[in-house]
């Protein structure tokens, strides 16, 4: 008489390894969780600086930009630092850091050396490095290669 079916150690040993394969695909599951939660945080931090860049450049090409316009203060929040525009008297965007030793002790614009040449320094939370850019004046541009031409 020949027995038909799985013994016990047979069952224990594939059972084993299921709970092999169900532990790392799990693992998997959860880095792929909290990798999603990590980027999103990284692009709302991306977001909030560029954002902020382009409020900034946007009214500096228009012209008529004082470098005392614009302020980090601190977040109503309480995490980290908003650009606040004076001129408006309001916030323009949140979830900035501090690029001196405080939101007020940062400077986010710059007089470059140059008549109308601004520099735009903002950082984002968490981050490092600063995000630095240049922008100008059209107005000061275009009057500067008028005076320039022959």
């Amino acid at each position: 008489m020949v027995e038909r079916g799985v013994s016990l150690v047979e069952l224990m040993v594939a059972m084993a390894i299921g709970m092999l394969v169900l532990l790392g695909a799990g693992r998997l599951y959860l880095d792929g969780v909290d990798n999603l939660a990590r980027v999103e945080a990284l692009g709302k931090r991306q977001q909030a600086v560029m954002l902020g860049a382009l409020l900034v450049l946007r009214d500096i090409r228009r012209g008529g930009v004082e470098p005392g316009r614009y302020a980090l203060v601190e977040a109503a929040n309480g995490e980290g630092c908003s650009l606040y525009d004076s001129q408006a008297g309001e916030p323009l965007v949140d979830g900035l850091a501090a690029t001196a030793a405080s939101c007020e002790t940062s400077r986010p614009v710059q007089a470059s050396g140059r008549a109308g040449l601004y520099r735009i320094r903002l950082q984002p939370l968490a981050e490092a490095t600063p995000v630095v850019l240049h922008g100008m004046d059209r107005r000061m541009a275009v009057r500067r290669a008028t005076q320039a031409a022959p």
